[in-house]
């Protein structure tokens, strides 16, 4: 997905534009812009925790914010979490609290499911297409919600033309990966049911009727003869648009799509002095120029600050990238990882709330340091808490002897980050670590996140990239590279240390 090369034909053609019409200033493609009275802050990211929005690591208060959904005005309880927002306001010194003037959502995907699949045989991730674009859901990082059906709807119970709307990120293969599944239906009506849908136009044909068809969607035409085409879409509709297609669907099968609306695809990041983005590396050239979510990033600058200091950054990288914006490109001041390699589930061994960490006991007496913020998503089976702030500090949240499980990334001094923690009611749970492989000594042990595992046969089983079976010892060791090769470890008799399972996980 290469958005860049649109990007310089909409500056161009904005430019152009308004200095015909007068305008004091830019507005390109609702990322960058000069010559408007600007808001402090805008962050597009996640809602991670609610009792005000948690965006970015950002609690903000959200007593006088205007509230859209879908360009209709809306209310705090439309949110929820996982829903990708564009928040507009200003944030504190501290740097963890603010106040939203605007919180704006926009579904990245709305239809029917089709071609649902599951992907390798652990349970952990499934495929779809909505309107012929693939999606790839999590049973561990996926939102499901429910508005406007009954019943249940989650990871599992997820079915064949439900009407769902979907939010996430498009990756550089224009899969979405979501963040938010909400079932609006159990089963899609065609002609009065609403469909959106995010991508960049190709097969773009003008005339008695106007069509073109979305990079990398399947199967699916746009009818555009009679849609609206927003002035946020500079220079109108053309090959290589990164836009926003609102309308419905002549069939149940959605092979035409009659778009009512074409606006422009881009969160609206326009007019702030300060930006924050979270988001999916699109594109790369080195490790100081790329592009997230399709916007070209700078982080050149001798002061950038990198989390973790050895973040390597590569497509399809998850970010959160903070700076402004200087000739329509993004100068970063700060990169942040947030790829969730990494991955625990284990009891808590001790919780230290004022430095907002716990430990971890996978194996008796080797433990893992986790530290979580306020970018850190909550569930909770147990108490029921949804915010950060909370989990450590609330009379119910963490304690000794409670099972967790944890998604994050390398913190760069011997911790864990968590960008999602479960408090599970746990039964007879098993124990596992995911990260990069520190070492293997073949029939022996294996160490991973600097916990030792045993290794005993027949107990121990090897799996390859993508559950790929027979794998053997002889396999994993030709495959696997301490260092680099990222493995998921499981202990079936938790804290007794021996391997159940050891599999190759692709990042």
């Amino acid at each position: 997905m290469k958005h860049s090369i649109l990007y310089s034909a909409i500056v161009a053609a904005t430019a152009i534009g308004l200095a015909g019409c007068g305008s004091s200033g830019s507005d390109v493609a609702g990322i960058g812009g000069t010559g408007v009275t600007p808001v402090g802050v805008k962050s597009s990211g996640t809602i991670t925790g609610f009792g005000s929005v948690y965006v970015n690591g950002v609690k903000y208060d959200t007593t006088n914010a205007t509230i859209t959904i879908d360009d209709n005005p809306g209310v705090e309880s439309d949110l929820g979490l996982g829903m990708r927002v564009t928040v507009g306001g200003d944030v504190s010194a501290d740097g963890v609290s603010g106040t939203a003037s605007t919180i704006s959502f926009s579904s990245d995907l709305k239809g029917p499911v089709a071609n649902l699949a599951a992907v390798g045989n652990d349970g952990e991730f499934k495929t779809l297409t909505v309107l012929g674009r693939q999606v790839r859901i999590s049973a561990g990082s996926t939102n499901f919600d429910i508005s406007g059906a009954s019943g249940t709807f989650d990871f599992d119970t997820i079915a064949n033309d439900n009407y769902v709307e979907i939010s996430g990120f498009l990756d550089s293969n224009d899969v979405v990966q979501a963040t938010r599944v909400e079932l609006k239906a159990a089963n899609f009506t065609p002609v009065s049911t609403p469909v959106e849908i995010k991508g960049t136009v190709e097969n773009f044909t003008a005339g008695a009727t106007t069509t073109f068809t979305l990079a990398n969607t399947a199967g699916v035409t746009i009818d555009a003869t009679n849609a609206i085409v927003d002035d946020s879409l500079a220079g109108g509709i053309a090959d290589g648009a990164f836009v926003e297609v609102k309308g419905t669907c002549s069939s149940a099968q959605c092979t035409t799509l009659d778009a009512s609306k074409v606006e422009s695809g881009f969160d609206d990041l326009s007019n702030a002095d300060d930006v924050e983005v979270e988001g999916v590396i699109t594109s790369l050239t080195d490790q100081d120029t790329f592009e997230v979510n399709g916007i070209p990033v700078d982080a050149s600058g001798a002061g950038v600050t990198r989390i973790p200091d050895t973040i390597v950054l590569s497509v399809n990288s998850e970010v959160e990238v903070e700076g402004s914006f200087v000739n329509d490109v993004l100068v970063a001041t700060k990169v942040k990882d947030e790829s969730d390699d990494i991955k625990i589930e284990a009891t808590i061994l001790s919780v230290d709330a004022p430095n907002n960490s716990f430990v971890l006991e996978p194996v008796s007496g080797q433990t893992i340091t986790v530290t979580v913020d306020r970018s850190t998503e909550v569930e909770d089976e147990i108490a029921g808490l949804t915010n950060p702030d909370d989990l450590l500090n609330d009379p119910s949240g963490l304690s000794q002897g409670d099972f967790v499980s944890v998604e994050g990334y390398d913190g760069g001094s011997g911790t864990v980050v968590a960008s999602e923690v479960e408090r599970e009611n746990a039964v007879d749970p098993d124990v596992i670590v995911q990260g990069i492989m520190d070492s293997y000594t073949s029939g022996t042990e294996v160490v991973v996140l600097g916990v030792t595992f045993g290794v005993a046969f027949p107990e121990t089983e090897f799996e390859g990239p993508n559950d790929q079976t027979p794998f053997n010892q002889a396999d994993f060791v030709s495959a696997a590279q301490p260092g680099v090769t990222l493995i998921k470890v499981k202990d079936e008799d938790p804290l007794n240390g021996v391997a159940n399972e050891i599999e190759i996980e692709l990042p």
